[in-house]
Order: structure tokens, then sequence, then C-alpha cells
């Protein structure tokens, strides 16, 4: 796969940025897709980012009541320290006013800082940008698609 910032082979890392959503569907869905977001994690082909923000809305979102019946607490903290392990931390940047929900933006400055490749998402309000400078904003089917898995 080719980036489409440099035109470099396979041998650049991409990098990209996994929307708070794809770790809260991995964290309470069935093992395939916790599987499917390890292989991601895992794959030496990529860089995944993260920002404090991030992490702040996953926890938010996690720590919901409706979600207490699919995992507990420790669960969540232990999905946290495994994921860390592959994460590669970057400043939130300075967030553009561009997204419909101005609660996304945060996740296009993530996306600037790191010089993202990818920002994986299944959020209509991100899609719709189809990118932003040169980050291509797909969902998680249009990645693996890409990735040939």
């Amino acid at each position: 796969m080719k980036s489409k910032r440099t035109g470099m082979k396979k041998s650049k890392k991409l990098s990209i940025v996994l929307d708070a959503n794809w770790y809260v569907s991995a964290c309470i869905s069935r093992k395939s897709r916790r599987t499917l977001y390890y292989n991601i994690l895992k794959n030496p082909g990529l860089q995944v980012f993260y920002s404090s923000d991030l992490i702040d809305e996953f926890s938010d979102v996690i720590e919901r009541p409706k979600f207490s019946k699919y995992i507990t607490p420790k669960q969540t903290k232990r999905f946290k320290i495994i994921a860390l392990k592959f994460l590669k931390k970057t400043s939130g940047g300075i967030a553009p006013e561009i997204a419909r929900d101005v609660d996304d933006n945060y996740l296009l400055g993530v996306c600037e800082s790191c010089k993202a490749d990818y920002l994986v998402t299944g959020d209509q309000d991100l899609l719709v940008l189809s990118e932003y400078q040169l980050t291509q904003i797909v969902t998680m089917g249009q990645f693996i698609e890409m990735l040939g898995t």
C-alpha cells in the first residue's frame, strides 16, 4: 500500500488514529472484533496514535451505566493497559472548527499533530469530510479493505 502523502512503499509505517468509538466497540464486543483491533495494534506496518483527549473520551463513554452489563471497570482498566502498550501518544494539536459536531474537532487536531494517514471512525459527522489535510477519513471496513486483510 502506498501512502497518499509521500507515495512511499510499504516499508513506511502508516500513521492512524482510531476514534474512541472503536475502542469502545472492541471493549464490549465479542472475541472476533477484539481480535481485529489487537491485530491492528500489533501490525508492524501501522503506528496507532492517541491523545489524552481521546483516552478521556473513551473513559467517559465506556463508564456509562448502559455499558456496565458488558464490561466491568476492572476489565476496562485492563483493556487500557494492554492497548496503551501499542499506541503512541501525540499532542492534541489545535482543533480546527470543521466537523459538524464540535466535540469531534479534537480528533482532527490529533490527526494533524501526528500527520496521520488515516482516521478510522464510524462517526458520520467526520466521515462526510472524507479527508482533512493529508488524512483520509474512513470506516473500519474501508480501512481493512485498503490493508487487504
